[in-house]
């Protein structure tokens, strides 16, 4: 018998038991807030990761447009369809899509660009388009400080298409159109 036995009779085990229990409780509650608040806040991510590894069968060839995520190509134009390199698409969209803005575009790698939307003398965007390898941060840093809007986009991320919808709504957002 233990010493709340000894005190209280049954009444000090039952409420051993149950302080036990709520302290299991609160301890499980707390690990899954921790678990919820170390997940990454992610932007226009989708609400579940697709599975990858599991077998699709029949397939449709395009999945639907608007997607810029998934294993199957969208409909919808996207960098890997558009029949150029990654520079020539992100040109394409940005000249077409936002031709109210003066667009500057620097090549800082073989596989790293920088565009600067300039509106009158202002910058009013920084993009950087890069591989999903790279650690650059200097540019993305600086530009928040100066409080310049900062988008990047990777040119080989696996599964991310960036379809022209999905660029666009990103830009918008960050151009605050």
């Amino acid at each position: 018998m233990g010493l709340f036995s000894k005190l209280l009779g049954d009444a000090g085990e039952k409420l051993l038991k149950e302080a036990a229990g709520a302290v299991k409780k609160a301890a499980a509650e707390k690990k899954q807030a921790q678990t919820n608040a170390s997940k990454p806040d992610t932007w226009d991510a989708p609400a579940a990761e697709p599975s990858w590894d599991e077998p699709v069968s029949e397939a449709p060839a395009f999945s639907p447009s608007g997607d810029s995520w998934g294993p199957v190509m969208p409909a919808e134009e996207c960098q890997f369809n558009y029949g150029g390199t990654f520079a020539q698409y992100f040109d394409h969209v940005f000249r077409e899509d936002f031709p109210q803005y003066r667009l500057e575009r620097e090549q800082v790698s073989g596989d790293t660009l920088v565009y600067t939307f300039w509106q009158g003398p202002s910058k009013a965007l920084v993009v950087e388009v890069l591989p999903q390898s790279s650690a650059r941060q200097k540019l993305r840093r600086d530009s928040l400080r100066a409080g310049i809007p900062y988008l990047r986009f990777y040119h080989n991320h696996d599964g991310w298409w960036n379809t022209r919808s999905y660029v666009d709504r990103r830009v918008k957002a960050a151009l605050g159109i």
